[in-house]
């Protein structure tokens, strides 16, 4: 807990100075399946998670992961695969400026899961932005759809094809909660709270994604091959559709001299131009702040460069331990009195909730510290800290993010904790709402912003009470491998052994 609150602590120092436009509701999450028009209808190209992590067998690599293909059905294994007409990347800044200096692309040559894959990079790309081109030369690695591919030096390693959804939520109760239909996640009838009952395993939440395949782009290399002068990195996967240039994926790209990377005017063999349309740094940034339709595909083509002009008037105020508004120290919107509120209404103890992972001594003396957490929106991660340290809160929501990470439970712990809401007169942060930008829930218990109802608990109850404490997923309906690229299997066809069907509801 100490550590955690320490590393939290280091985002104070990265605190930028905004303008603050006025505060907006979004309507959905689930990582980022399926949260925009656009990609709702390109599956291939929808990046559902962002994964970036030391690897477990070898501390000098790193891994990068991307799924694509939501809510793939394990009875039409074969349909799924990426799209030829379609350029993946992840995109790594080594200097600081949320700007690509290297990128790592994937493309694959024909429809259908017989397809060849191949893979450029990490290279410094010709161009940067929104508007790509193919690099320039052989790849470092080619081979089939479903295996594990290496280059010659074993330098590289890829995989491309179908594996288990490894992201665990409870999405239906989620947007029975923002509709109104339920109020947290678990119940609580002493209160009038709706929510969903405690089973006989201490768990309440169902993983909606729960037997479901999704399409994995994963590749590792040595962390030499991305490092800058310093050991932070910042890290962003894309999607993106070819636009003009040569043929698609990968036939004009190859026979060029490896590192020739240049623009050339008299190019004979041009490259393809890919126009992004999907991107996924943070999970649930997009979908918990951004709000659904338009707007979200207007942030899925934008760059992480633009986040902080763009999108700081979305995140709301930090609370910070002083108050200079309000005179009595028990209704002063403070982090220590957040925490006396919660604890007052039994939210941070079993039955009801997680235990508080920001106690009220933690000092935050910035009200923009959760813009500087969340923006840009991109996995921070420090190629020098070993891969056993969770590091929650040291940069944006952790250290990168591995695929035991409770996404969920870590971004409402630390919300329910450091956003700023305006609640009723008479309890902490209940004054006036001028100059603050603050979730709405003046109502309370009713709540106007119900997101305030969803991080209330500080948990989603996915995991049996007694394993809380442990930040580690609990309920992925597949073991996470122990071996590169380390998402478990994918579900086998129904009613062949080791079928998982939909998780039963209550």
């Amino acid at each position: 807990m100490n550590r955690a609150l320490y590393l939290v602590a280091m985002l104070v120092a990265l605190a930028l100075f905004v303008a603050v436009p006025c505060w907006r509701v979004p309507t959905a999450l689930a990582a980022d399946h399926r949260e925009a028009p656009i990609v709702d209808g390109i599956p291939e190209g929808d990046i559902t998670d962002v994964y970036l992590f030391t690897d477990p067998n070898d501390s000098s690599r790193v891994v990068f992961i991307m799924n694509v293909n939501p809510f793939s059905v394990p009875a039409e294994a074969s349909s799924y695969s990426l799209s030829p007409d379609l350029l993946y990347q992840f995109k790594i800044d080594n200097t600081g400026d949320a700007r690509e200096d290297l990128v790592l692309q994937v493309v694959a040559d024909i429809r259908g899961t017989g397809q060849t894959i191949r893979v450029f990079g990490p290279s410094r790309p010709s161009n940067t932005g929104a508007r790509n081109t193919l690099l320039r030369g052989d790849p470092a690695v080619k081979g089939a759809f479903g295996q594990v591919i290496q280059s010659t030096d074993g330098a590289i390693k890829a995989f491309v094809g179908l594996r288990d959804d490894p992201f665990v939520f409870d999405i239906g109760q989620f947007f029975r909660i923002l509709n109104n239909t339920q109020d947290v996640f678990r119940a609580i009838p002493s209160a009038g709270f709706r929510g969903r009952a405690v089973r006989a395993d201490g768990t309440s939440g169902v993983d909606g994604f729960g037997g479901f395949d999704v399409t994995t782009i994963a590749v590792s290399v040595p962390k030499s091959m991305v490092r800058g002068q310093k050991s932070k990195i910042n890290v962003w996967a894309t999607v993106s559709q070819h636009v003009s240039g040569g043929e698609p994926g990968f036939a004009k790209s190859e026979g060029r001299g490896k590192g020739d990377h240049d623009d050339d005017e008299d190019d004979d063999a041009p490259r393809p131009h890919y126009q992004q349309f999907e991107r996924m740094g943070q999970q649930v940034f997009a979908t918990v702040f951004i709000p659904k339709g338009t707007p979200r595909d207007a942030e899925n083509a934008e760059i992480p460069e633009h986040d902080m002009a763009n999108y700081s008037g979305l995140i709301p105020d930090a609370l910070t331990d002083t108050d200079a508004s309000v005179v009595d120290p028990a209704l002063k919107n403070t982090i220590q009195n957040r925490a006396n509120l919660l604890t007052a209404l039994g939210l941070t103890g079993l039955p009801n909730g997680a235990p508080l992972l920001i106690t009220g001594n933690f000092v935050n003396k910035d009200k923009h510290l959760l813009r500087a957490a969340l923006l840009p929106d991109v996995l921070r991660f420090d190629l020098d800290v070993p891969g056993t340290e969770q590091d929650i809160g040291q940069f944006g929501l952790q250290n990168g993010r591995r695929l035991q990470d409770p996404s969920v439970d870590i971004a409402v712990q630390l919300l329910r904790s450091l956003a700023d809401v305006h609640f009723p007169a008479g309890v902490p942060g209940g004054g006036s709402p001028i100059g603050r930008v603050a979730l709405e829930c003046s109502a309370f218990p009713a709540c106007q912003d119900r997101r305030v109802l969803v991080v209330v608990q500080g948990t989603t109850f996915n995991k049996p009470d007694a394993q809380l404490n442990d930040f580690t997923v609990v309920g992925n309906d597949r073991p996470f491998s122990n071996t590169f690229p380390y998402v478990g299997t994918p579900h086998p066809l129904p009613g062949e052994p080791g079928t998982v069907g939909f998780p039963p509801q209550q």
